[in-house]
């Protein structure tokens, strides 16, 4: 093999050295790296769905108070009569009683207004969603529309008005506002960039707690990346939205709406950000004082060697006048300036014995 592919001290002395210290550093840091991130993993994700839990259960709870309201009503006699002049008193002190209601009213079996609390013109309502659901043997219709007074998303429950015999008479709806469960969604909060959305049925927004993503009311999410993810209904997952990575987890409501909890992947795991970084700056101070010690000590030892080579290579030249150093070193090279020393008094002692015999 060519000279100058082999290994001199210097080059083994910094080899050893790395491997002495990189090896045990880098294997104590990726073993920790994985354990503290596991550890954050479970932080995560515990928090996304402890939050799911709390906003889902604010969420239902406002819808289980409006579904016994309107529960109770139905069982009432003046309401099974289906007469407005009986009704209509029940619908103003029901709807009163619940401040987010707005409207309520009831319906016939074949789309006829029978009675309302606001006092206005009946309105034939057979063609509506949330009907239609009531008709087809749904107990609860339900439809998300934009409030023609208020411009926002308005929520319209219907259940059915049953006679002693279980028979359908009718439909009893409510319209109300979704100030309740927006101000739930949007005063949800994780971090910076945490937060939480819900879409109805259609995957048509209800409310964003980022009000900057949504562009008109009830604008269509079909398309929004979390609804593709395979397993994000089963356990926080990552993934790319808007060319940003996050971590997410969605679950599907009883009332048939999606709420998807998420925050930036950059903000969860900062804390295991700061410790890669952390590490790479360690693990590079450290190979920079490795590469000082080895030129420190390839100098040191180098050197005195390289000395004495040469000064070997004087002797078999036959230059026997000469100075040696280190002789009085203790370690290894001292053992070899005396042994070079006692090698060039032999060779002077060979030639002057030479010398007396010619």
């Amino acid at each position: 093999m060519n000279s100058k592919f082999n290994l001199n001290i210097f080059h083994k002395v910094l080899i050893t050295l790395l491997a002495v210290t990189l090896i045990p550093l880098c294997t104590l840091w990726y073993m920790g790296n994985r354990a503290a991130q596991r550890e954050l993993t479970e932080n995560v994700s515990t928090n996304l769905v402890s939050t799911m839990n709390t906003v889902a259960t604010g969420i239902n709870a406002w819808d289980d108070t409006n579904l016994r309201a309107m529960a109770q009503t139905t069982r009432l006699k003046d309401m099974i009569s289906m007469k407005a002049e009986l009704q209509n008193p029940i619908l103003t002190t029901t709807g009163a009683t619940y401040e987010w209601s707005y409207l309520m009213f009831t319906i016939l079996p074949d789309g006829t207004n029978v009675g309302r609390n606001d006092g206005g013109a009946l309105t034939p309502y057979g063609d509506r969603g949330y009907f239609q659901q009531v008709i087809k043997g749904q107990p609860v219709g339900r439809q998300v529309v934009i409030g023609k007074t208020s411009g926002k998303p308005a929520l319209i429950l219907a259940t059915p008005i049953r006679n002693a015999d279980a028979a359908l008479v009718g439909v009893l709806a409510m319209s109300m506002y979704l100030t309740d469960i927006s101000k739930i969604v949007t005063d949800t909060r994780i971090g910076e960039t945490g937060r939480a959305i819900l879409l109805d049925a259609s995957h048509k927004v209800i409310a964003h707690g980022d009000a900057s993503k949504v562009r008109t009311a009830l604008q269509d999410f079909s398309a929004y990346p979390a609804l593709k993810v395979a397993g994000i209904a089963d356990a926080p997952t990552v993934y790319t939205s808007e060319d940003r990575k996050v971590i997410g987890f969605m679950r599907k409501l009883p009332q048939g709406w999606t709420l998807l909890i998420e925050q930036d992947y950059d903000e969860a795991f900062a804390t295991m950000n700061k410790m890669e970084r952390e590490a790479r700056i360690l693990i590079a101070v450290t190979m920079a004082l490795v590469i000082g010690v080895a030129i420190f000590l390839g100098k040191a030892l180098t050197s005195p060697i390289n000395e004495l080579t040469a000064i070997a290579r004087q002797l078999s030249n036959g230059e026997l006048q000469v100075n040696i150093p280190q002789t009085a070193r203790g370690d290894e090279i001292g053992s070899l300036a005396r042994a070079i020393d006692r090698l060039g008094v032999s060779i002077q002692l060979a030639m002057d014995r030479l010398r007396k015999k010619v």
